[in-house]
């Protein structure tokens, strides 16, 4: 009689309707028996308040039961409306209960104390209604509530699932743009030297290894990610030779810190792509920390012909940021200069997914 209708209402009705029945039993025995539970015998009162019981019973088990019925075809917020009008030709059922037990079922139950006599049908009908709309408002505040919360919930969870492909398809771009960039440094080496190629595809699988191991994480610690940075930039140096250098300093207090994985990589990929590097014109890279920032500094001698728009390696950077954080990169530029800060993010960062 009383199953558990959570796939329905999206919550147990089945204690609130326990309690609603007593609480509305007390309540039509308060309003038509007033201080009767105080004047008259408790063997008395109790046969009243049973026979009001029963009422209750068969009109909540009814009522409900049409309810659950309603909410199957017309369930959630945008149905409200239906639901409302639906709602009010429960009072048919209602009257005709209500009429029924007056006349067959109230008079088995009635007392002989002429001070508490039983109200007419007008006032019982009109007390029947009102308790009615009550619970029926209970019911639907409720089915609402839980219907918005569960919205929410979805909502989250798609805007999870949303997150999570975004940053599946931003890592996965990682790779084959490290590895494009790394034939291309090869195909010069293999030109010059056959020797350091070897050396620099023996380097390059180490380092390869690492970036695939990445690709598996939104964060990583800032000692994970410069572990591997003197190789990596030991490899660099294999074409460019004296013309590149690089300083790294970053303090020990900011190493368990986390950053997205391989932006210190990408970078530096960022700052040789964009800048002459030549006898002339040395590049010097720098990886330090400052405030809340890691920050990967050159000193700024763009290639002729620059494109405007802003490149792979710092949109990617960017993007997963935005995805994982409130925080951004911040790109900082003069004449001489170019500073790409990553914000140091906090461990439990990584619990946004």
């Amino acid at each position: 009689m009383f199953s558990n209708p959570k796939n329905i209402l999206g919550f147990d009705d089945r204690i609130l309707a326990l309690c609603g029945v007593l609480l509305n039993t007390h309540t039509v025995m308060g309003i038509y028996y007033t201080g009767s539970f105080f004047e008259v015998p408790f063997k008395d009162y109790a046969k009243v308040w049973f026979g009001e019981f029963l009422a209750i019973v068969i009109l909540w088990v009814v009522l409900r039961s049409l309810y659950l019925q309603l909410l199957k075809k017309n369930k959630g917020v945008k149905n409200q409306k239906k639901r409302f009008l639906a709602i009010s030709l429960f009072l048919i059922p209602l009257f005709l209960i209500c009429l029924l037990y007056i006349e067959y079922v109230q008079p088995l139950f009635i007392w002989d104390y002429e001070q508490y006599a039983a109200p007419s049908v007008a006032v019982q009908l009109v007390t029947g209604t009102v308790i009615f709309l009550v619970d029926m408002g209970l019911y639907e505040g409720l089915h609402i509530f839980v219907e918005l919360k569960n919205a929410k919930l979805r909502e989250a969870q798609l805007k999870k699932e949303n997150v999570t492909s975004q940053l599946y398809y931003l890592r996965s771009q990682v790779s084959p743009h490290f590895l494009f960039n790394s034939l291309n440094t090869l195909m010069h080496l293999i030109d010059e030297d056959k020797e350091k190629s070897k050396i620099f595809v023996h380097s390059l699988a180490k380092i390869y290894a690492r970036i695939l191991e990445f690709s598996e994480k939104d964060l990583v610690s800032v000692q994970e990610e410069l572990d591997y940075i003197n190789e990596y930039m030991a490899l660099l140096k294999k074409r460019h030779g004296e013309n590149l250098s690089y300083q790294l300093k970053v303090s020990p207090s900011c190493m368990n810190k986390m950053i997205v994985p391989l932006s210190v990589q990408m970078g530096i990929e960022n700052a040789i792509k964009h800048n002459v590097i030549s006898k002339k014109n040395p590049l010097k890279i720098s990886i330090k920390n400052i405030d809340n920032y890691v920050v990967i500094g050159n000193n700024l001698q763009k290639k002729k012909n620059p494109t405007k728009k802003e490149g792979y390696s710092l949109a990617n950077i960017r993007n997963r940021y935005k995805l994982l954080s409130k925080a951004e990169l911040v790109i900082e530029e003069t004449k001489s200069q170019f500073n790409l800060m990553l914000p140091l993010l906090e461990v439990e960062t990584n619990s946004v997914l």
